[in-house]
């Protein structure tokens, strides 16, 4: 995620993003968000909802080209639902650009629009 999004999420929602000073022993945050722009808004729209549930994050990235949302802290079956519905909408949307998406393989799975996708294959060319 680029730099804009990132200091974005860490201002707005200090509580959810502590750990992201913390030692990569007791945070995966220093790592940033890892993965791409696209979902910026699914991330926030996320975040605003757990920002005062007593969670933190530790660790925000893709996998297997969906969302994959890290937490600590006392969780409850309202914050895991959060979470697993953005996980599952990540799986609709463009990673890149926030259009919807579907998954292409091709070495790393990736959650692509057409034209995203469509450019990737070029690069790889």
């Amino acid at each position: 995620m680029n730099d804009e999004n990132t200091k974005y999420l860490i201002e707005h929602f200090p509580n959810l993003y502590a750990g992201v000073g913390k030692p990569l022993t007791e945070s995966l945050m220093g790592f940033g968000f890892e993965c791409g722009d696209g979902w910026f808004d699914l991330i926030r729209d996320l975040s605003e909802k757990l920002e005062d549930k007593g969670v933190e994050a530790v660790q925000v990235k893709e996998k297997f080209g969906g969302l994959r949302f890290y937490l600590a802290g006392s969780t409850t079956d309202e914050i895991w639902k959060l979470v697993q519905d953005a996980e599952e909408l990540s799986e609709k949307t463009c990673e890149i650009c926030g259009e919807p998406g579907e998954r292409y393989g091709g070495g790393w799975i990736r959650t692509l629009c057409s034209a995203c996708e469509n450019h990737r294959k070029t690069e790889r060319v």
